[in-house]
């Protein structure tokens, strides 16, 4: 595939993210991150085409930006097969596999990077004939997952780093620190308010490793506060604040 045609797919997958709702996506990810431990040899993924057509599957990983191409990456990390056809109703295994320069990145903490899934459609057809209509749309989806280089020398269990949240309170915000080399991921912060909990973070939240963050309090209730966060495997448990 040609350079040109990579970033032509590629807007056809940013413009599609917005006009078509995620449960018209025929590729199905079996993961919602990828954990790559710096001693593994590779990885894999696996996906799935739940539609009733063949599909045409680019993969590709990048720093944190979501408008760069495959061609602009520089990530020290190799997709195989880069480019697929995944027949209908089929599987296929992306093994992702770290490259030597890997090594060169941070060995203290976790490295967060993007690993994107581009579904193309195939062309669509009259029902009379073969041929592709005059006038088509075609819209391609990609799916963007988080992907974290651990390194193997990070002894601590990464699901309880979790449980080393600090979290204080100053006036009418909520300060949460992450003294861990983990990234934290966390949906919801409840806060109770008579019989109600109140979710103080509608959008989410993910602590970077060794980082702090602020959220406002909705009322000055602070007792029976909780928040949800998600594990290695995509679960999502909810555990009680204890604050300092």
């Amino acid at each position: 595939m040609t350079l040109n045609s990579c970033k032509f797919l590629l807007g056809l997958a940013i413009s599609s993210v917005i006009a078509i709702p995620p449960t018209h996506a025929e590729i199905i990810l079996h993961g919602t991150r990828v954990i790559y431990p710096s001693d593994a040899r590779e990885v894999t993924l696996q996906l799935s085409n739940n539609g009733s057509k063949p599909a045409l599957v680019q993969a590709w990983i990048d720093e944190g930006d979501p408008q760069s191409t495959p061609d602009q990456s520089k990530v020290p990390f190799m997709i195989t097969p880069p480019i697929s056809r995944v027949e209908a109703e089929k599987s296929q295994s992306l093994r992702i596999t770290a490259l030597p320069n890997a090594s060169q990145l941070d060995q203290k903490q976790e490295t967060l990077l993007w690993l994107n899934v581009l579904d193309i459609p195939p062309r669509p057809t009259s029902n009379s004939t073969e041929t592709t209509p005059d006038n088509f749309l075609q819209l391609a989806i990609r799916s963007r997952i988080k992907f974290f280089y651990r390194p193997a020398n990070l002894k601590a269990d990464a699901n309880l780093a979790v449980e080393k949240l600090q979290w204080t309170k100053a006036g009418q915000t909520l300060v949460i620190k992450n003294p861990t080399p983990y990234h934290i991921t966390m949906t919801s912060i409840f806060q109770s308010n008579g019989d109600k909990k109140l979710d103080l973070l509608p959008q989410g939240l993910m602590l970077k490793p060794f980082s702090e963050d602020k959220v406002q309090l909705k009322t000055t209730n602070t007792e029976k506060m909780s928040f949800v966060n998600v594990n290695d495997y995509g679960g999502r448990t909810e555990r009680p604040i204890k604050l300092q």
